[in-house]
């Protein structure tokens, strides 16, 4: 039986990294972060949530 591996983006939404195996996150930042900014309604259209994960790929 060979195993499917799926790779998955980051649940920050930010965030444009693939997230680690075993997690839904690229990193204990994004966690933190991702789980406090996912869920907000944005009142103010010019403020912009930008990722801060660190990863050389990241554009987020």
């Amino acid at each position: 039986m060979s195993e499917e591996r799926t790779e998955k983006i980051c649940a920050h939404g930010a965030c444009n990294c693939l997230a680690t195996e075993g997690s839904d996150y690229c990193s204990p930042y994004c966690e933190q972060v991702g789980k406090r900014t996912n869920n907000v309604v944005e009142h103010d259209a010019n403020q912009i949530i930008v990722c801060d994960c660190g990863h050389p790929t990241c554009v987020g």
